[in-house]
């Protein structure tokens, strides 16, 4: 949890304001992704079409959510 205190004032100093936000990180990205295999050497020739899949890892990640999500 993070308490934060958000102070905003313009030229004029009749214009100010103060704000208390409390944030609640509910999915922190507290794992690393884990490759499978963790290295692999490819070729890549020079004459490789664009957009061409050279390797296809499979990857785990421990946390939940967005924070879970790899592309």
């Amino acid at each position: 949890m993070f308490n934060l205190t958000v102070y905003v004032e313009d030229p004029d100093t009749s214009h100010v304001d103060v704000a208390h936000v409390e944030l609640r990180v509910t999915d922190a990205n507290d794992n690393a992704p884990v490759f499978s295999p963790n290295q692999q050497r490819i070729p890549v020739y020079e004459n490789v079409s664009v957009a061409t899949t050279l390797y296809r890892f499979v990857v785990t990640d421990r946390d939940t959510g967005v924070n879970k999500q790899f592309r």
